[in-house]
């Protein structure tokens, strides 16, 4: 019997109405401080952090690419044809796909020019005639959320042996980061919109160019959230999918050592998305 990973399972490994609760509680800090300059000290470290995943996705997509001697088909005795990898690969690759140019658009629209344009959206609407110095400062990465960065890399397997512990490693990582991300761009659609007046009406109208483009300043939140586009939840399927068949493509005997390392990954993520809304608001 193939093992399987089920959402259901992965939501007993960690309390997500308590991760929801802190990032709900850190996010209205930085909004009803009065303070512009913290909700977008906020939102520049969250966009530093969020960064790093969708082009972790395409490494990791990489790494299981070319671990040709770890998935094969058991029912394929012509061994050139054997192997799984890409297959298994794919799945997760489906993310990237969206992170590097969103398909529910026609222009060019990474993930990262989506949110670059929603950050300074977000100075241009509460920090008008701000002088650049002084938005810069509040930009900067702290070196606690640069080690936090450096943890993302190593969570999708950077600088990690292509062994199936790593890889099944770094496949549980990104199925966390996948599903709290979900619940995250939900909380901040929701929180802007009724905590924070009419701003989140102001960015919805606004343009701001990124690379010569226009894009609606509001356009990354709706798209990750489950209030639109919802792809986070779409690649947490994809994901859960591309996982499930690596099951079915190593000895069985190595099925619950593998499931471990998918539980291990999930939790690391959930540690580090603590670790981040504890610190987001501190100086």
């Amino acid at each position: 019997m193939t093992t399987t990973v089920q959402k259901s399972h992965l939501q007993t490994l960690v309390d997500f109405d308590e991760y929801t609760r802190l990032m709900e509680a850190s996010l209205k800090a930085a909004i009803v401080s009065d303070e512009p300059g913290k909700l977008v000290r906020f939102f520049a470290r969250y966009i530093a952090w969020n960064g790093y995943f969708g082009c972790s996705v395409a490494s990791l997509a990489g790494k299981i690419g070319c671990a040709r001697h770890l998935f094969t088909d058991p029912a394929e005795p012509f061994l050139p044809a054997a192997d799984r990898n890409v297959l298994v690969a794919s799945y997760i690759f489906d993310a990237a796909r969206d992170e590097f140019d969103d398909h529910s658009t026609r222009a060019r629209d990474p993930h990262r020019s989506l949110a670059q344009a929603f950050l300074k959206g977000i100075v241009q609407t509460t920090m008008p005639g701000a002088d650049l110095a002084t938005v810069n400062a509040l930009a900067a990465e702290p070196a606690w959320l640069k080690v936090l960065n450096q943890g993302v890399l190593r969570g999708y397997g950077g600088g990690q042996p292509d062994t199936l512990d790593a890889i099944f490693h770094a496949m549980g990582y990104h199925l966390g980061s996948e599903l709290l991300a979900d619940r995250e761009f939900t909380v901040i659609g929701a929180t802007l919109r009724e905590a924070g007046g009419n701003l989140a009406e102001r960015l919805f109208h606004a343009e701001v160019d990124i690379g010569g483009t226009r894009h609606k300043a509001l356009s990354w939140v709706g798209i990750h959230s489950g209030e639109g586009g919802a792809v986070e939840a779409d690649h947490f399927e994809w994901a859960t999918q591309g996982v499930n068949a690596a099951f079915a493509y190593i000895p069985p005997a190595q099925h619950a050592a593998m499931l471990a390392q998918v539980e291990q990954g999930f939790v690391a993520f959930a540690q580090d998305h603590r670790t981040f809304f504890d610190n987001v608001n501190n100086s």
